[in-house]
């Protein structure tokens, strides 16, 4: 087996959401943010700028924020485009200590990355893999089963790779699931998209994300503590 860990290049991001048709212009959206008077938070995806303002005009903060790079990808019957949703959001809940779970997309971006094809594992079903054991799923986790039945775990922090084949665990296994990577707290605004940390700071202030805003740690836990659920978000 080839041991490669988890590339953190597709890490950042929690989620995908493609940007929905008949949404509010950007001059509505910016104009009902305006008349607000609630604390709010309010982002300007060409400026990747973030505020949280209260009021008529008192802002309370002012920060960086990646944005959804816009990039498209498509795989056989399926396309993702990577846009931050805009339009007026709510914040529906918070998180402390997130966890990503990976998308399919971010399987397939890491085997163009190598070069390798890619192989969905199925629960019940073993894989026979190039040295012969046999890849399976039991209890949620991957392992490997060799000639006497034994199972042995691999690893949940890194890559499935055997041979010239990325293989992809089941939604619901651990090895789909990968902690640290959304920084300490995550503000969810639904369908996928959220307000988190990242383990890379170099990438706030860019269009970089899959659809996802990204914040500096520090801001992020600024956001968890003083916006409570139900806050709204406009997104222009």
């Amino acid at each position: 087996m080839k041991r490669l860990w988890i590339v953190a290049v597709i890490a950042g991001a929690f989620a995908i959401c493609a940007e929905a048709s008949g949404q509010m212009p950007k001059t509505d959206v910016r104009a009902a943010a305006k008349s607000d008077t609630s604390l709010r938070i309010v982002v300007s995806l060409s400026a990747r700028r973030l505020w949280v303002v209260a009021g008529a005009e008192d802002t309370l903060l002012a920060v960086p924020v990646a944005v959804g790079s816009g990039n498209t990808l498509r795989s056989g019957a399926q396309t993702w485009t990577f846009n931050t949703p805009r339009g007026i959001h709510t914040v529906l809940s918070k998180e402390e200590d997130p966890i990503w779970v990976r998308p399919d997309w971010a399987y397939i971006e890491v085997a163009r990355k190598l070069r390798m094809r890619l192989a969905h594992i199925e629960p019940g079903k073993p894989i026979i893999v190039d040295d012969g054991r046999a890849l399976e799923i039991r209890n949620r986790i991957a392992g490997l089963v060799d000639d006497e039945g034994n199972f042995a775990l691999l690893p949940t922090d890194e890559e499935l790779i055997f041979g010239n084949v990325l293989y992809v665990p089941p939604i619901e296994t651990l090895n789909r699931r990968v902690p640290g990577q959304l920084g300490p707290y995550r503000l969810n605004i639904g369908n996928g998209v959220g307000l988190h940390g990242t383990t890379d700071s170099a990438s706030v202030g860019r269009a970089v994300t899959h659809g996802c805003l990204r914040l500096h740690d520090a801001d992020i836990e600024w956001l968890y503590v003083h916006i409570p659920i139900g806050a709204r978000v406009y997104i222009f």
